[in-house]
């Protein structure tokens, strides 16, 4: 007669069953137990969760088996998860600070998504994380390459034809200026002229109307 499993699979997670003591409290010495027998089983697992469902609370070694757990999977680039949507029990992970090493899923569906989003191993994950780092370079360099051709595109000597056309502007724009000013500054030339005229004639003729009378 096969063995019955106290486990199930669960997307990457072997999902075990929260062994029960006499009284109906989690028993911390089987559960260590039967982690152990799995690991012997499955020399290459990474994945293991607790299924908490139907508990309203743990005690200190379920703690401490939990971080044991934790660090061992962690060592093999997996991770140790716990299954509860008690809020009890997740307000005693909490402050115990044990929610900021062990992962908490409230539904078989967490960890099944988890499982399909997540990378296989914490390695992949790093090299998955060196893969987008490198994607993210390679992206700058090539918006700095674009960059500094787009700000090479005149030449080698970009500045001093600028230069040179903005002198052959400005010089077109005085001759342009100076062109439309010289009419005014003609006529008012010529009318200069006449008026020193006028008075030289209105003198030359005084003087003679003077002579004459006197």
């Amino acid at each position: 007669m096969p063995e019955l499993k106290n486990y199930r699979e669960v997307g990457n997670f072997d999902l075990l069953s929260a062994p029960l003591n006499p009284i109906g409290a989690f028993d911390a010495e089987q559960f260590k137990k039967q982690v152990r027998d799995l690991l012997a089983e499955k020399q290459d697992e990474k994945f293991i969760a607790v299924d908490l469902a139907g508990l309203d609370f743990v005690y200190s070694d379920a703690y401490n088996a939990f971080i044991m757990f934790q660090q061992e999977m962690s060592s093999r680039g997996g991770m140790f998860a716990v299954l509860t949507n008690n809020k009890i029990i997740v307000d005693g992970l909490k402050k115990a600070g044990l929610d900021k090493t062990i992962k908490v899923f409230a539904y078989e569906a967490d960890l099944m998504s988890f499982s399909l989003h997540a990378p296989a191993t914490a390695e992949e994950s790093s090299e998955h994380a060196e893969v987008e780092s490198g994607s993210v370079a390679s992206q700058n360099i090539s918006a700095e390459i674009k960059s500094a051709s787009a700000d090479r595109h005149t030449g080698s000597h970009r500045r001093f034809t600028k230069s040179f056309n903005a002198i052959a502007k400005e010089e077109e724009k005085k001759s342009q200026k100076k062109g439309l000013d010289m009419p005014f500054e003609e006529e008012s030339s010529s009318a200069h002229i006449v008026i020193i005229v006028i008075v030289l004639l209105l003198a030359v003729v005084g003087g003679i109307l003077a002579f004459l009378f006197l």
